[in-house]
């Protein structure tokens, strides 16, 4: 019988996990190749009883963990000698493993502590970035289980990270102050590492305060302006993008709402956007343009029904 999709990624992050110790605590290599010499469906059984929930918690002053792995223990005295980022590696490994070990161990009851949905917010966000598709995607869905949600923003495509839009959603984030929508400083620095949280971000945004939202648009409009005269930035093709993302993530109704209403902004359908970008004209045009198709395509309706 083939691995669920979850316990592919445990396999995975297990593996790479014994990998990246080896290089960063080279005195338990021994433990660690009797980790790694366990039978593959021993893995997720010896990790759930012997590791989940037995180490340490993360915190602000990076505790050590103690035991990280079946067998596999690091002392205070070792810990106490890596960086930073070597000790956040090992908590982010460690997160992956005990979701993945809990779900798969049969330990729904996760899903009712709202610490924990927390807890399991911060992995998607911190993790989207280092997973692939399919491994963010079994995650995602496995929360939507325990939590009765929607589940995060799927992950977008390449051409979309790297696309005008991503750009955007992060120049507007950045005219957001964290304490309007609970963030943290740290929060609105990731959008550069992953334009994903940016979206986010700004979904968050247009439901609790589409205010704040709006005066970033404003804002943005008139820094756009100057690039839009100068042709460095074609409106049209961030009209055509939203559009593209509008379609392809129909499954996903918040996203797909915010990236009609990026569209309508950038076809100057907003007349307060079209004013902020000097495109006044543009705004009356869509609009005459709308109202004919939208005429258009009730003539074709009413001809159907005949």
């Amino acid at each position: 019988m083939s691995a669920s999709p979850l316990q592919a990624t445990f396999e995975k992050k297990y593996d790479e996990f014994i990998a990246d110790l080896r290089v960063v605590f080279p005195e338990i290599e021994l433990e660690l190749a009797c980790a790694s010499a366990l039978r593959a469906p021993e893995h997720i059984h010896r990790y759930y009883t012997e590791v989940y929930k037995k180490h340490a918690v993360k915190s602000s002053d990076m505790p050590c963990p103690g035991i990280v792995l079946p067998g596999v223990q690091i002392e205070p005295s070792m810990w106490a000698t890596v960086s930073n980022k070597s000790k956040e590696s090992v908590y982010e490994y460690l997160s992956i493993l005990d979701l993945c070990s809990a779900y798969e161990k049969g330990d729904t009851s996760i899903g009712e502590d709202p610490s924990f949905k927390r807890w399991a917010d911060t992995i998607l966000k911190d993790w989207r970035s280092k997973l692939d598709r399919m491994d963010f995607n079994s995650l995602a869905e496995k929360f939507k289980d325990m939590f009765g949600s929607d589940g995060a923003l799927p992950a977008l495509p390449e051409k979309f990270l790297k696309g005008k839009l991503a750009k955007l959603a992060e120049d507007l984030v950045k005219e957001f102050k964290p304490e309007d929508f609970g963030l943290r400083p740290e929060d609105l620095e990731q959008v550069e590492k992953d334009p994903t949280r940016a979206f986010e971000i700004l979904m968050q945004a247009s439901t609790s305060r589409p205010d704040i939202l709006q005066t970033a648009m404003t804002r943005v409009g008139k820094k756009l302006q100057d690039k839009i005269q100068k042709g460095h930035l074609k409106p049209e093709e961030l009209a055509a993008e939203a559009e593209e993302l509008m379609h392809e993530f129909q499954s996903h109704p918040a996203f797909a709402e915010m990236m009609k209403a990026f569209k309508s902004a950038f076809s100057f359908e907003d007349p307060d956007f079209a004013r902020a970008a000097g495109r006044e004209e543009k705004s009356r045009l869509a609009i005459v343009k709308n109202r004919l198709r939208a005429k258009l395509e009730a003539k074709k309706a009413a001809g159907k029904k005949k």
